[in-house]
C-alpha cells in the first residue's frame, strides 16, 4: 500500500471525529476603567422603550413602544428614528424579534394588551395581527416570543405568562398562512413562564419556579426546579453558544435582596450568584457574543437604582444539584387569519447626550448605574457595543467599552478519575482591538491529589481583532480526595485581571476513564445547541454505549486526546460562518444516522456490554469508511485517471485481527493501556477496510477484477 495513499486516507477519515467531542468554552471578561453611555430620546413623550432587538445582520435597532402603540427602529449612525403606529389601539406591544424573508427584513412582536401577534414590512409598510383568543385579556395576553433559528420556516415561539400557556406560531412565506400551537405547561413549571429562547429542535422557558425545555423530537418537556427565594420569579432566559441556559430571578420589592443570576450547568446542577444591590429587580439577560459572558438589566423600579451588569463568574456563586423530571406535551392545532393594515413612517432626528460612566465592581458583578431609567433589556451586537432600553427615561442608550480581552477555557467541566489526566485549552480574544500580552496562572483549593502543569505558551500574545490559545494538563494522583473543586485561570495585562473557572468533580473510579461531562463542541457550534436533537444522539452514544464499558471508555481516552487538540479552533470558525455551518449539517448527517443506529444496536446487546460496544462501535466505523471515504474516493479514482491508490484489503484484515487480540489481551489483564491502542487500531482497521471495499466495488465497472484493486 502506497504511502501518498495512507496519507490521504487518514486526511480523509478526520472528518468522521470532528464532532465527537465533548467541549464547552467559559469566558471571562473585566470591564474597562472607564464607559461612554450615550443616550438618544426617542420622540414619541412617554413612549416606554420596550422589546429592544438588533436587525437580522447583528446591529443596532429596532424597538417597540409599550405605551406609545408604535414600532421604532433606531439608526445610531445619523441618529435618526423611524416610527410606525400599531393599527390597534392600546395594543401594549412587548416583545420583538427581526427575521429576513426573500432579503426583506420583517419584525414578529407580541401585543399583549389585545393578545395578537403581528408581523410588519418595513418596505413595503404592511402590518399584519393575528388574534390568539376571541377575548380582550389586557395586559395579561401573550408575552415574549422568540424565532427559532435555521428554519426554513419562519417558527416563533411565545409565552402567556397568566395563562400557564405557551404556544408556536408557524408562518409559510410560500404561501402566507399560519398554523398555530398552544399548551398548557405541567404544574412543576410553577404556573407559568416569562421569557422564552428558541434554538434548533429545542426551546427553553424561564418558568415561574423552574427552567423549561421543550424538545421537538421527544414532544416533551424537561424540567429543572429553581431554588426558592420567598416571591422571586424567573424572568428571562438566554442561551450560551455553548449550550448552557442563563437566566434572571427577582422580585420588584425595593428593598429585597432575592434577586439572582443563574446558570443551568450540563451535570444538571445549577450555579447561582445573588446580585448585591437591595431591589435591582432584574429582567432582561442576553449573552455577549464576543465574550459569551452574561449581561442584566437591573430595571430596580421601585429603587430607582437602574443597572446594566456583567457577571464574572470564577468566583463565588452557590453550586447544587438538581433532579430534572419529565412531562408529555399536548399540543392543539388551529389555522389563523390575519387582518392587515397599511401604516405610515414618520422621521425624527435626535440628537444624543453624552455621560461617562466608570465601572463599579462589586463582588462578581461589574454594575454600570444608569439611574432610575429602569432598564428593561440589554443586548450586544456585533461589534462588542452594549445597548439598553430605558422605559423610564423614554431613551435608547449605547455602553460603549475600552480596549480589552476576554478569556475562555474548553472545556467546561471535568469528571476523572483517579490516575488519570485531561487537556485544557485557554484562548484568550481582542475586545474592542486590544493588543498586548496576557499573562496566566492557574489555581485551586482543596488541591490534594490534583496537580495543574504549567501552560505550553505563557504569555498569549494577542493581535488586535484575533485570538490566541495555549493548554495545561490537569491530572488526579491516585491519592486525590473525592468531590467537586474548582480551578480558577487567571490572565493578566498592565492592571487588568480577568478570570475563569473549571468545575472539576474528582471521582473514585480507579478503571474508568472518565469523558469529559460537556458538550459535543463542534456539533454544538453547527446546530446551535448541544440541547439540539442531533447533538442528544451524539450525547446519547457516549453515554450510553461507549461510557457503559471498559472498551469504550479507554476509546475515548484515545478520541478526546486527539480532538481536543483542534477543536475550539474547528468550533469557533463554525460559529461565526453560516455557509460554513450549513456545510457542516449535511456532512453531519449521514454519521448522525450511523449513531442513531448503533445506539439502537447496543441496546439490543446491552446486556454484554463490551460485545456490544464492539459491535456497535465497528458498525459506525464501517458505515463511516464506507460513505466518508470510500465513495469519495472511489469516484475520485474513476474521474482523475492519473489519482490511482492501490489499496490492499488484506493488509487490513490482518491489522484488525491484530487488534481485536490485543483488545482481548487488554480486557484479560484490565490494562487501560493496552485497550487504548488496540481500539484505536480495530476502529482505524475497520474504516479502512470498508473504504477499500467500496473504491474496489466501485471500480470494477472499470473492468478490474475485484482482486486487482485491493490486492
Amino acid at each position: 500500500m502506497s504511502t501518498n495513499c495512507v496519507r490521504r486516507l487518514v486526511a480523509t477519515s478526520a472528518l468522521m471525529f470532528l464532532i465527537l467531542g465533548f467541549s464547552t468554552f467559559s469566558p471571562a471578561f473585566a470591564s474597562a476603567s472607564s464607559t461612554t453611555l450615550i443616550e438618544w430620546t426617542v420622540p414619541t413623550r412617554g413612549s416606554g422603550p420596550l422589546g429592544l432587538t438588533l436587525d437580522p445582520s447583528g446591529n443596532c435597532c429596532w424597538f417597540l413602544e409599550y405605551y406609545g402603540n408604535k414600532i421604532g427602529h433606531f439608526d445610531p449612525n445619523n441618529n435618526t428614528f423611524q416610527e410606525w403606529s400599531i393599527p390597534t389601539p392600546r395594543a401594549n406591544p412587548n416583545s420583538l424579534v427581526a427575521t429576513e424573508i426573500s432579503g426583506s427584513p420583517v419584525l414578529w412582536g407580541t401585543e399583549s394588551g389585545t393578545d395578537k401577534i403581528f408581523s410588519f414590512s418595513p418596505h413595503s409598510g404592511l402590518f399584519y395581527e393575528y388574534n390568539l383568543t376571541d377575548q380582550n385579556l389586557g395586559v395579561l395576553g401573550v408575552g415574549s416570543i422568540s424565532v427559532e433559528p435555521s428554519s426554513p420556516l419562519v417558527r416563533l415561539w411565545f409565552t402567556e405568562a397568566f395563562n400557564n400557556t405557551n404556544g408556536e406560531f408557524v408562518y409559510d412565506s410560500a404561501t402566507g398562512n399560519v398554523t398555530l400551537y398552544e399548551d398548557l405547561f405541567p404544574s412543576a413549571v410553577g404556573g407559568g413562564a416569562y421569557g422564552v429562547y428558541a434554538s434548533s429542535g429545542s426551546v427553553w422557558y424561564a418558568g415561574f419556579s423552574a427552567l423549561v425545555r421543550w424538545d421537538r423530537a421527544s414532544s416533551q418537556y424537561t424540567m429543572w426546579p429553581l431554588p426558592a427565594h420567598g416571591s422571586a420569579l424567573a424572568r428571562s432566559i438566554a442561551l450560551a453558544p455553548n449550550g448552557q441556559a442563563w437566566y434572571t430571578q427577582g422580585v420588584t420589592d425595593a428593598a429585597s435582596d432575592d434577586n439572582f443570576v443563574g446558570l443551568l450547568r450540563g451535570n444538571n446542577t445549577i450555579q447561582e450568584w445573588r446580585i448585591p444591590n437591595s431591589g435591582s429587580d432584574p429582567r432582561g439577560i442576553s449573552i455577549d457574543p464576543i465574550t459569551q459572558q452574561p449581561w442584566i438589566a437591573e430595571s430596580s423600579q421601585t429603587a430607582g437604582n437602574g443597572a446594566v451588569a456583567t457577571l464574572t463568574t470564577s468566583d463565588g456563586g452557590t453550586v447544587m444539584s438538581v433532579n430534572a423530571t419529565t412531562a408529555p406535551s399536548g399540543q392543539t392545532r388551529e389555522v389563523i387569519q390575519s387582518t392587515t393594515s397599511l401604516v405610515s413612517l414618520t422621521n425624527n432626528v435626535v440628537t444624543p447626550t453624552t455621560r461617562q460612566i466608570s465601572d463599579t465592581p462589586n463582588g462578581q458583578f461589574t454594575e454600570y448605574q444608569v439611574g432610575s431609567t429602569q432598564p428593561r433589556e440589554v443586548i450586544v451586537d456585533s461589534t462588542g457595543n452594549i445597548w439598553i432600553s430605558e422605559p423610564g427615561a423614554n431613551k435608547i442608550a449605547e455602553l460603549s467599552r475600552a480596549s480589552d480581552f476576554a478569556l475562555r477555557v474548553s472545556p467546561l467541566t471535568l469528571s476523572l478519575s483517579e490516575g488519570t489526566s485531561e487537556v485544557v485549552t485557554v484562548t484568550g480574544t481582542s475586545i474592542s482591538n486590544y493588543t498586548g500580552k496576557v499573562s496566566l496562572m492557574t489555581s485551586m483549593s482543596s488541591a490534594q491529589g490534583v496537580t495543574l502543569s504549567g501552560f505550553d505558551t505563557n504569555p498569549l500574545n494577542i493581535a488586535p481583532g484575533s485570538s490566541a490559545s495555549t493548554q495545561f494538563i490537569v491530572s488526579i494522583a491516585s491519592n486525590a480526595r473525592n468531590g467537586t473543586k474548582i480551578v480558577v485561570i487567571e490572565g493578566a495585562s498592565g492592571n487588568v485581571t480577568h478570570r475563569v473557572d473549571i468545575l472539576l468533580t474528582v471521582t473514585n473510579s480507579s478503571s474508568a476513564v472518565q469523558a469529559p461531562s460537556s458538550r459535543c463542541l463542534i456539533a454544538t457550534a453547527t446546530y446551535g445547541s448541544d440541547l439540539s436533537p442531533e447533538v442528544q444522539v451524539l450525547r446519547n452514544f457516549r453515554d450510553n454505549s461507549l461510557e457503559k464499558s471498559k472498551i469504550g471508555l479507554a476509546f475515548l481516552v484515545v478520541l478526546n486526546a486527539w480532538y481536543y487538540s483542534f477543536s475550539p479552533g474547528v468550533a469557533g470558525y463554525l460559529r461565526d460562518q453560516m455557509i460554513a455551518r450549513t456545510l457542516m449539517k449535511d456532512i453531519l448527517y449521514p454519521l448522525i444516522a450511523f449513531l442513531y443506529l448503533a445506539s439502537k444496536l447496543y441496546g439490543q446487546l446491552s446486556v454484554y456490554p463490551e460485545l456490544a460496544t464492539i459491535v456497535s462501535g465497528l458498525l459506525v466505523s464501517m458505515l463511516a469508511g464506507t460513505f466518508y471515504i470510500g465513495l469519495p474516493l472511489g469516484l475520485l479514482t474513476r474521474r482523475v485517471r492519473r489519482f490511482r491508490c492501490n489499496l490492499s484489503l488484506k493488509t487490513w484484515v490482518v491489522v484488525f485481527l491484530g487488534g481485536m487480540i490485543s483488545m482481548l489481551f487488554g480486557l484479560i489483564l484490565t490494562s487501560s493501556i493496552l485497550l487504548m491502542i488496540s481500539t484505536s487500531i480495530a476502529v482505524l482497521s475497520v474504516l479502512f477496510e470498508s473504504a477499500t471495499l467500496t473504491v474496489a466495488i466501485i471500480r470494477i465497472n472499470e473492468g478490474r477484477r475485484v482482486d486487482q484493486v485491493i490486492g
